[in-house]
């Protein structure tokens, strides 16, 4: 999955995101661990390329960085955001109330 260029502008300032979603005119802002998916998510990447970028930046156990991985690629597909989803991260996945 990727993130859909062109529906989506992002600046990043300091260590956070800021998107504008192109189709709804809505603000977005992802925190360091939510930066750092965004960047990888310009190519093509899995969900488990996702979770292993968060456990070697910031040192969390797998577990962890898969159920924030898959909570975060929830929040986007529900948005729209997405080009192509994994099975498990829509609306209702569990730990899906994060934001970006």
């Amino acid at each position: 999955m990727r993130l859909r260029v062109d529906d989506v502008s992002c600046r990043e300032i300091d260590d956070e995101m800021v998107l504008l979603d192109l189709r709804t005119s809505t603000y977005l802002t992802a925190n360091r661990v939510g930066t750092t998916l965004l960047r990888l998510l310009a190519e093509e990447c899995s969900t488990a390329d996702l979770a292993d970028a968060l456990v070697a930046a910031f040192g969390i156990e797998r577990a962890a960085a898969l159920a924030d991985t898959r909570a975060f690629l929830g929040d986007l597909h529900h948005r729209g955001l997405l080009e192509r989803a994994e099975p498990g991260i829509a609306a209702g996945t569990p730990g899906h109330d994060s934001d970006p």
